[in-house]
C-alpha cells in the first residue's frame, strides 16, 4: 500500500516517467539533471518532432516556487536574441513546469581547463554583454552570470551564439505602476545571492545588486578565459570577497587586452541607479577585434580542436547560493498560470534541437549562415535605451 507523500517528499525533485506527455504535446524522453526541488528533462514535441527542455518544480517549495519567476522573465524576453525562449508553461496539482529552448554545451564545458585566445575572449564578451543588456532592458538583473549559465545553440547559426539561461536568482530592479516604469529603491543589508567565484565585490558586502553587478560577473567570466582568477583556489566566501576588493584591475586583467581596463574603470564609476554605458563596453571589445583582425563569424576556440592549451589544474565546480526567499508581495506579483499555456507557433521554429549537440552539416545551414563575412552586431544594438534609464 502506498502511503501519503510527506511534506519533504512533496518539496523534493519532480520525478516524471519517460513517455509521459504534458500539455498534450511534450513527451518526456530523458532526465537531464535535477536540483533540490526541481528537475530538467529533454522532451520532444509530438506534433513536430522538435526537441526542447522541460523544467519541472514542486508546488510545495518553501518560500514559494522559483519557476513562476522564470516564466515571467521569459515572457518578458520573448523574441530577444541570446536569451532562452519560453515555449510552453503549465501547472499541475503537485508541480509546475515550463518548456523552453534546448541548448547545447555550456561555456563552462566548452572552456573549462583551457586558455582561450584573445579572439575568443572578446567575442564571447560581446555576446554575453548583448544577452545581459536584453535582460536589463526588460527590467531584470540576472545575479548569477557564470559559465554554467551560458550555452551555445544547437542548430545552424545558433551554434555560434551564446545564450543566457537560468533566471532562478534574478530580480526585478524596476517598479511598474499605472503604465509607468521606475527604479526600485535598493534594500539595505541584503542576503547573499549568486556564485562566489563570479559575483561582484559589491555582492559580498551585502549591498543591493544592480546592473553593474551583472557586468562585473561578465568581466570575471571572460578574464577567466585567459587564466585562473586570483581567488580561484579560495573556498571561503568571505576570503573570496576580500580577495576581490584587494585585487587591482591591472592584476586581474594581466592576461587580457589593455582595453579591458577601460571597461573596469567605467564600471567603478557606476552605482545602483546609474545606467551602464553598454556602447562604451562594446566599443572597447570592438577596438580589440579591429586591432586583431577578428570577426564575429570566425570560429571559436572550441570549434577548432586542439587550438587551445590547457591549464595546469581543472577549475572547481561552482554552485549558486541564495540566502533569501521571495517576499509575499513578490510572489503575488508573479503571474501563476492555472492551466497550460502554449507560447510558440505550431512548428516551434528553429529554437530547439538535440541535447547531444549534433554537429551541423551544410544541409542544416542556410545560405546566410554560410556567409563568413556576416557579422552579428552593430553599435546601435548597444546604444539604444529601451527602458528609459
Amino acid at each position: 500500500m502506498v502511503g501519503t507523500p510527506t511534506r519533504q517528499e512533496e518539496e523534493g525533485p519532480v520525478d516524471l516517467p519517460r513517455g509521459k506527455v504534458l500539455g498534450r504535446r511534450w513527451r518526456i524522453k530523458e532526465k537531464l539533471g535535477e536540483g533540490g526541488c526541481g528537475a530538467v528533462y529533454k522532451v520532444v514535441d509530438i506534433r513536430t518532432g522538435i526537441s526542447a527542455a522541460l523544467k519541472a518544480e514542486s508546488n510545495f517549495v518553501a518560500g514559494g516556487p522559483v519557476l513562476k519567476l522564470e516564466v515571467q522573465i521569459l515572457r518578458r524576453v520573448k523574441g530577444r536574441k541570446h536569451v532562452t525562449q519560453l515555449l510552453h508553461s503549465g501547472k499541475k496539482e503537485k508541480y509546475s513546469y515550463m518548456v523552453m529552448t534546448l541548448l547545447g554545451d555550456s561555456l563552462q564545458k566548452l572552456t573549462s581547463g583551457k586558455i582561450s585566445t584573445v579572439s575568443t575572449q572578446v567575442r564571447v564578451g560581446v555576446q554575453i554583454l548583448y544577452g545581459i543588456k536584453q535582460l536589463h532592458e526588460v527590467g531584470y538583473i540576472h545575479r548569477d552570470i557564470k559559465p554554467a549559465n551560458l550555452a551555445i545553440g544547437l542548430r545552424g547559426r545558433e551554434t555560434h551564439i551564446i545564450h543566457l539561461l537560468d533566471f532562478g536568482l534574478a530580480r526585478e530592479y524596476v517598479l511598474r505602476k499605472d503604465n509607468k516604469v521606475e527604479m526600485r529603491h535598493p534594500r539595505t543589508d541584503t542576503l547573499f545571492r549568486g556564485t562566489t567565484r563570479y559575483c561582484s565585490a559589491n555582492t559580498h558586502t551585502r549591498n543591493e545588486q544592480g546592473r553593474p553587478d551583472d557586468l562585473w560577473s561578465l568581466i570575471y567570466v571572460i578574464v577567466e578565459l585567459r587564466g585562473a582568477l586570483p581567488w580561484e583556489r579560495l573556498t571561503d566566501k568571505k576570503e573570496i570577497g576580500k580577495a576581490k576588493l584587494a585585487t587591482s584591475d591591472r592584476r586581474l586583467m594581466m592576461n587580457c587586452p589593455v582595453q579591458m581596463l577601460d571597461i573596469a574603470t567605467h564600471l567603478r564609476t557606476l552605482d545602483y541607479y546609474t545606467r551602464p554605458d553598454y556602447l562604451l563596453i562594446y566599443k572597447k571589445f570592438e577596438e580589440v577585434m579591429k586591432a586583431g583582425g577578428f570577426k564575429h563569424s570566425d570560429p571559436f576556440d572550441w570549434e577548432k580542436p586542439g587550438a587551445a592549451s590547457t591549464l595546469t589544474r581543472k577549475l572547481r565546480r561552482t554552485l549558486s547560493i541564495s540566502e533569501e526567499v521571495p517576499s509575499e508581495k513578490e510572489n503575488q506579483n508573479i503571474e501563476q498560470a492555472s492551466q497550460d499555456q502554449t507560447l510558440v507557433s505550431e512548428d516551434c521554429g528553429d529554437t530547439t534541437g538535440t541535447k547531444k549537440g549534433k554537429k551541423t552539416t551544410d544541409n542544416d545551414v542556410t545560405g546566410k549562415d554560410k556567409d563568413p563575412n556576416a557579422d552579428l552586431y552593430s553599435a546601435a544594438d548597444f546604444e539604444k535605451n529601451e527602458i528609459g534609464f
